[in-house]
């Protein structure tokens, strides 16, 4: 597709969250949107994520965005003529000690309140759900019967076709070289293929976005690190479905794709790079040394390949949304930390709705981007970090 020379907004980034904001702003009738992709729709950190989506966040603003996305994902085919093979296979936590149950207990309280359905169980009771499992070591487990998973590239692909439908302009394989600014504010951006004069730019660029924040002239902390996932060959001994369960002292998750094991280390690495991921292959032996620890029986299956994907953290471990302090008509939309693909619906709706009625649809000061140089980030309590 030729690139437009105008643009009502231009979207920096064709990943799940760009694609999903572009979809939600032509909806609410903004013509003339753009979205550029330094290569294909949804190839980026999208296309690396393990495709969890969970109630179980520890702060109000994030289990709404959970709660609101399920909602879209159970009538995704729906709504946009697309299958994401969305499945409630459940979230389980694995909990060792008491500082950890602590932790889980006071998130679970509040997601409670809010409408999901997340208890605290047995080990036996965990075992039951997954047989394999060892448990004479845990004290308790949590579980979210609710929390299920969806296919990043369909999801991804769903929004990018309504967008499109509704008269986004997507333009792939451009690199953003320059963001333009006039008298203090956004004026356009410079791209590989030439310019787009545009009084709006969004910046979805998600383990780039601080790359991309800095040309124009404004510093966001996200920080991109990496993380493998590894599957099996086929492996019947561990009969599916299986929740996406996590061992939360060594960080070690896995779930079954279809006949396969899906496994992850839980590594956060800065290899510092925010666009090509190299594989460590090295991960594999304590992602099956964390496995067998777990499940015994995994030492059985072979290793058939896997992938490294990039998460885009912040200091606090929350999402930056929000107007760029200092460049006027500049949007950020970035710091997922991993959780950007099951948080999309939500973000591209209140984003759209922020920036077509002039104001947030809900409070999202979490998410505030002056909130490091203000002093009111607020930390990470200790609960549990997967996909």
């Amino acid at each position: 597709m030729d690139l437009p020379r105008t643009a009502s907004a231009v979207v920096i980034g064709g990943g799940v969250v760009g694609c999903s904001i572009a979809y939600n702003l032509a909806r609410r009738g903004l013509a003339g949107v753009v979205v550029v992709e330094r290569e294909t729709v949804g190839s980026g950190t999208t296309s690396k994520a393990a495709g969890g989506i969970r109630v179980q966040f520890p702060t109000e603003t994030e289990i709404r965005f959970s709660l609101e996305a399920i909602r879209v994902f159970e009538r995704f085919e729906d709504e946009f003529g697309v299958d994401p093979g969305y499945k409630k296979i459940g979230y389980l936590f694995l909990v060792s000690d008491q500082k950890q149950l602590r932790a889980f207990e006071k998130r679970i309280a509040l997601q409670t309140k809010l409408g999901g359905d997340v208890r605290v169980i047995t080990p036996p009771d965990a075992q039951k759900l997954v047989p394999a499992l060892r448990v004479d070591d845990l004290i308790a487990a949590v579980w979210g019967p609710g929390d299920g998973l969806a296919g990043p590239a369909e999801v991804t692909a769903g929004f990018a076709r309504r967008a499109r439908e509704l008269g986004v302009k997507i333009v792939e394989g451009v690199r953003v070289e320059s963001l333009e600014r006039a008298n203090g504010r956004m004026s356009g951006v410079t791209t590989s293929a030439g310019s787009i004069s545009s009084p709006l730019v969004i910046n979805a660029a998600g383990p780039s976005a601080a790359r991309v924040a800095r040309l124009a002239g404004v510093v966001v902390p996200v920080h991109p690190r990496r993380r493998h996932i590894f599957f099996t060959e086929p492996f019947p001994a561990i009969p599916g479905p299986v929740p996406l369960t996590t061992d939360v002292t060594s960080g070690f998750y896995f779930r079954k794709e279809l006949e396969q094991v899906l496994l992850s280390p839980g590594d956060v690495e800065d290899i510092g790079e925010d666009f090509d991921v190299p594989m460590d292959w090295a991960k594999v032996e304590e992602a099956v040394q964390k496995a067998i620890q777990r499940v015994p029986i995994i030492g059985d299956a072979r290793i058939a390949g896997g992938w490294a994907g990039l998460r885009p953290l912040t200091p606090d471990d929350h999402a930056i949304i929000g107007w760029a302090p200092g460049v006027d008509g500049f949007f950020l939309a970035v710091g997922f930390g991993g959780h950007g693909f099951q948080h999309s619906p939500a973000t591209g709706r209140h984003v759209a709705d922020w920036i077509v009625d002039g104001k947030p649809s809900m409070d999202l000061s979490l998410f505030a981007p002056d909130r490091f140089a203000n002093g009111r980030a607020k930390a990470h309590d200790e609960g549990p970090d997967a996909e």
